[in-house]
């Protein structure tokens, strides 16, 4: 019977609005940042059915998801603000969730149906707790809905007997939304990792000469990076219309980097053909945008941080600017400069994961040192460039640091790719965040490359976060879902994302190396693959990589 009331709805439906237009969305940064599929009704948070959700992957349920029982951990969406998700604001643009349930089709035949007898999504009505979308619960209430019955209640309207969390919406900059920035100034929209909506980016990037690749993703329009040109290849590009920007010598990465525009008269990728057919591919490539990786917070009113004991070691770090002056840090040495602007800027992004290393206290044992690389204070149009990252890189290894953490995602460009491996040949590790793109987005860099340590999270109950990246790149797990952190302001915030589980796992290497040392590289990640409890399919698999890692270095 209800399977002919939706095949009735879904006719009516086509009848009254007409044919429906599919568009796929390039990516930003990976692909969406929190809204990683074609239905444009996906939270970054929330449990619908779409195709990026891994909880979904199960035949029979959530078994071994994030939705046991069908709701979200812990009541609400983990991250308690749908950050990169479309119900910002209360519901979601385009009509999605209008009148309590997926009408317009996306779910028809799923569980986003009238009634369910036990945790359900997108439902009219639900008999045990229930997730998004809807007019009413019997139990604890999610996102996206008018009001809630005895539970939290994300982004939505008035909440009974619990706690509204639309001021929970923070951007990278580092502030929350109780000012100008406040995400409810243009409800139904959302914040990239940059703090812009997506269409605030669409006309700054016009604006900033900013395009894509054929890939989606995004870069400097007519710039380039080239490692190591020699002056016979220089000569050749000059005369061919090509113009060198800037250029900067590697102690560390060794050889020069150069930043390259090509001629206004020709197309970028014929340009990027012409570099290639002149040099070595394998160190060319667009001047790329990297960007940090998108991530979701959530204010711990009155809470207080959990005491943890800081690396006792020596660290990088490639990232936003940090806040150096907060009372959080005053038990390690911070050493920060910038690569893209001359004077770094604190941001949220940074500063939690810099606090993840540093800990509440000092390592008895060792002065912890942490040296910070923003590279996106500056001028917009060249924040998170390839350009900025290879001389951050240099920068680092020149300190001596053993573990660089970087906690970015983009596409894979020849020039980062090649400054990598070059200092993972002398010996020092990068650790990288394996992307929250969904489980079924492709590998996001430097995670996803051979020589880099790529790291996904996992919640308290070590299951797998619904939006981190899989595949043969992910080497170890740590917890990533509602950490403990502190933003920009000193606030204590809960922090999700694979790029809060990747610093765990970059201060448990640096703590059991000293300096950069190849052998001795190598011999601490076969240890820590060692004491990795193993989750999922027994072994190493593409959900957790070899297991988790402890969280306390």
């Amino acid at each position: 019977m209800r399977t002919r009331v939706i095949i009735a709805y879904l006719l009516m439906l086509g009848l009254t609005l007409g044919p429906v237009s599919w568009a796929w969305h390039a990516p930003l940064a990976a692909q969406d940042a929190g809204d990683d599929d074609d239905d444009d009704d996906d939270d970054a948070g929330d449990d619908d059915d779409d195709v990026a959700d891994p909880d979904d992957q199960d035949p029979g349920g959530d078994a071994g998801g994030d939705d046991a029982g069908g709701d979200d951990v812990g009541g609400d969406d983990v991250g308690g603000d749908d950050p990169g998700g479309d119900d910002v604001g209360g519901d979601d643009p385009g009509g999605d969730d209008a009148g309590g349930d997926d009408a317009g089709g996306d779910d028809a035949g799923g569980d986003d149906d009238g009634a369910s007898g036990g945790g359900d999504d997108d439902d009219g009505a639900t008999g045990g707790n229930d997730d998004d979308d809807d007019g009413a619960n019997g139990g604890n209430d999610d996102d996206d809905d008018g009001a809630a019955a005895g539970g939290d209640d994300d982004d939505d309207g008035p909440a009974a007997g619990g706690d509204d969390d639309n001021d929970d919406i923070t951007d990278d900059r580092g502030d929350t939304d109780d000012g100008a920035d406040d995400i409810d100034d243009d409800p139904g929209q959302w914040l990239l990792p940059s703090g812009e909506t997506e269409n605030e980016r669409a006309a700054n990037d016009e604006r900033d000469r900013i395009d894509t690749d054929g890939d989606g993703f995004r870069y400097r329009r007519g710039e380039f990076v080239a490692l190591d040109l020699t002056a016979a290849d220089l000569a050749e590009l000059k005369a061919g219309g090509f113009e060198v920007v800037a250029s900067e010598k590697l102690a560390s990465v060794g050889g020069t980097v150069l930043l390259l525009r090509g001629p206004a008269q020709i197309a970028d990728e014929a340009a990027l053909d012409t570099l290639e057919t002149v040099a070595d591919p394998d160190t060319i490539g667009y001047n790329h945008l990297f960007d940090s990786s998108s991530v979701q917070t959530k204010r711990r009113k009155g809470a207080a941080l959990p005491q943890r004991v800081a690396c006792g070691c020596q660290i990088g770090l490639i990232d936003t600017g940090i806040a150096t002056g907060l009372a959080y840090f005053k038990h390690v040495t911070l050493s920060q400069r910038a690569f893209n602007g001359k004077v770094a800027e604190a941001r949220l992004h940074g500063t939690a994961v810099a606090h993840l290393m540093a800990g509440t206290k000092a390592d008895p044992a060792a002065r912890t040192k942490i040296f910070v690389a923003d590279i996106f204070s500056g001028p917009r149009e060249s924040a998170g460039s390839s350009f900025a990252l290879i001389k951050a890189l240099d920068w680092l290894a020149a300190q001596g640091v053993p573990v660089i953490n970087i906690s970015l995602s983009g596409p894979r460009n020849p020039a980062v790719a090649g400054a990598i491996a070059r200092i993972t040949k002398r010996g020092h590790v990068i650790v990288a965040a394996a992307g929250n793109d969904g489980p079924a987005a492709p590998p996001v860099f430097p995670g996803a490359y051979d020589n880099v340590v790529g790291v996904t999270a996992v919640d308290a109950q070590n299951r797998v976060y619904r939006y981190a990246n899989r595949g043969a790149h992910v080497d170890f797990a740590a917890r990533g879902v509602a950490v403990p952190a502190i933003d920009a302001k000193g606030e204590v915030r809960d922090a999700t994302g694979t790029s809060f589980a990747a610093p765990l796992v970059a201060a448990r290497l640096a703590h059991q190396l000293g300096k950069p040392d190849a052998a001795a590289a190598q011999r601490a990640i076969r240890a820590l693959e060692a004491e990795a409890r193993d989750l999922g399919p027994r072994g190493r698999d593409p959900i957790y990589g070899a297991g988790l890692v402890g969280g306390q270095p």
